[in-house]
Order: structure tokens, then C-alpha cells, then sequence
């Protein structure tokens, strides 16, 4: 005997309302109110999405004096598509600003992953990142003005400290003969060569720490927050490693010269990771942000 499945008319009808009323609490306006079918009317909120965006990035460009500049659609149509979708305003501002930097002829800016990243993070996600980007360009600011400071300096403070150097050079040379020995000048002059030598060092320093990555503040972020910001390649997670050493013995040989350690273990480990923004997610906030005037 086979069985029939009968699904009347109305039970369908039924079930299609039911899903119509569901979406229809989900997309502002009663469909009943516009009289638009429901594909009309997510059309119509994309479209009021672009405008927006559209018009915040005119303003952009004509408060920068930027002339705007043809874009490939392989670029454009992504942008322009993803931001339909975006009602949050202070991320219309970033798809604005994106679409700024796009068109400016005097930027280079043609990625067309940055349209991809900014329609894939969330506003929480976004205003972190920015946070510590904004923190990354206060601090190379104040390096760089210090690091030039010191290199306009750094001559001329040379030239003094081998000039004190040779005084305590002559000074010495005059009371060789004294006793006792003047190791007041002679610690003058050991003091005043560590200058010198720490001169290239600390210039070195400077530019190490121009080249460090910036780090996000632990416990900022949720976990699946992190998560997808590495996925997107804006965040890095490093490995913070550490070393303990276990017990061990030295052996005592009388007749050598040195002293053997037996059963050396060295125990290296990482429990917890840093977070850095990559290069690419300093080049994504940047593309983000309105150049200034």
C-alpha cells in the first residue's frame, strides 16, 4: 500500500506567512506599509545604504580637494555591493572613507581585498584595531621626532666627547708619573669612551624600536573575535616562549681544567601569545581613515 503525503494549499500559505511575518519584524518597514514585494524592498534599503556611503564620500572628497580618479570594478563593484549591506553608521563612515582613498589620484590605494576585510569584522573588532593603530602612529611619531633630534645632535656631541676624551688623554700623560696613580682621570676618560660608544648604540636603538610591531592590550578582544581578525591576517598571534632549567649536577674533576654538567635539561614552553597588528591590517585601518587636509 503506498502513502500519500497530501499538503493542502492552505497549510503551504500558512507556513509562507508565517515566514513573511518573521522577516518582515527583521527589515524596518511593513511590506503592507510600502506595498513592495519583499526582494523590492531589500533592494530599496541597499540602495538607501549605497546613497549614504556615496554621499559622506563626496563630502570627504570635496572637503580634501580630491579629484576623484576612475576605479577598476573589480574594485569597485565589490565595495559598492558589500557596503549596501552595512546600516551602521559609524562604519558607513569607514566604507566613505575607503571609497575616499580609492579614487584619490594621489594615493595608490587599488587592494581589492580591503572592501572583502571591512565588510568581514564587526564594529567592536574594527574600533580595537583602530585604537591600536592610532596608538602605533602616536608612538613611531614621537620616535622618529626623537630619532632626529638626537641624529642633529649627535655630531656635534661627538666631537665634544673626543675632545674631553683627548684633554683627559694629555691630563694623564702629564701626571703619569704622580702618586698614587689618578684614577680620577682615568675614570673620567673610561666614562666619557662609554659615551661615545653608546652613541651608535643608541641609534641602533631607535631604529629597532621604530621596527617593533604594535601589540593589543591582552583581554580587549573575545576569543572568537581574535580568531577571525587572524583569519583576515589584520592580527598575528606570536608565541611568548620561556626556558626553565631542571635540576642538575656538576662534576668535580680535580685533574681538569673544567667543570661538566650531567643530566642538563632545558625545558622551553609558551603558554601564552602575543597579539600584533600586521602590516596588512596597518594598511587596511589606513585605507580606512581620511588622509589629513
Amino acid at each position: 500500500m503506498t502513502n500519500k503525503i497530501d499538503i493542502s494549499s492552505t497549510v503551504v500559505e500558512k507556513g509562507i506567512d508565517l515566514a513573511k511575518d518573521f522577516l518582515d519584524k527583521l527589515i524596518m518597514p511593513t511590506i503592507e506599509e510600502t506595498g513592495l514585494l519583499l526582494k523590492d524592498k531589500v533592494t530599496i534599503w541597499r540602495f538607501n545604504n549605497q546613497v549614504k556611503m556615496l554621499i559622506k564620500a563626496k563630502e570627504n572628497c570635496d572637503k580634501l580637494g580630491i579629484k576623484p580618479k576612475t576605479v577598476s570594478l573589480k574594485i569597485l563593484c565589490p565595495l559598492l555591493d558589500y557596503s549596501s549591506l552595512e546600516d551602521n553608521e559609524l562604519l558607513q563612515d569607514k566604507w566613505a572613507n575607503l571609497l575616499t582613498n580609492m579614487v584619490d589620484s594621489q594615493q595608490n590605494i587599488e587592494n581589492h581585498v580591503f572592501p572583502y576585510l571591512l565588510s568581514q569584522v564587526s564594529v567592536d573588532e574594527f574600533m580595537m584595531v583602530e585604537i591600536v593603530y592610532k596608538m602605533r602612529i602616536d608612538r613611531l611619531s614621537k620616535l622618529k621626532t626623537e630619532l632626529k633630534e638626537f641624529l642633529n645632535n649627535k655630531s656635534e656631541f661627538e666631537k665634544e666627547v673626543r675632545n674631553e676624551i683627548l684633554k683627559l688623554d694629555l691630563k694623564l700623560i702629564e701626571e703619569k708619573d704622580k702618586r698614587p696613580f689618578p684614577y680620577d682621570t682615568q675614570r673620567q676618560k673610561w666614562s666619557k669612551e662609554k659615551e661615545l660608544r653608546e652613541l651608535d648604540s643608541k641609534e641602533r636603538n631607535f631604529r629597532h624600536l621604530i621596527k617593533q610591531p604594535e601589540f593589543i592590550p591582552a583581554g580587549e578582544l573575545k576569543d572568537y573575535e581574535v580568531s577571525n581578525l587572524i583569519r583576515l591576517g589584520i592580527l598575528k598571534s606570536i608565541p611568548r616562549p620561556y626556558a626553565y632549567v631542571g635540576e642538575h649536577k656538576i662534576q668535580n674533576d680535580p685533574n681538569s681544567e673544567y667543570l661538566y654538567l650531567q643530566d642538563l635539561e632545558i625545558t622551553v614552553d609558551a603558554d601564552d601569545d602575543d597579539l600584533i597588528l600586521t602590516e596588512l591590517g596597518n594598511l587596511f585601518i589606513t585605507a580606512c581613515n581620511t588622509k589629513n587636509k
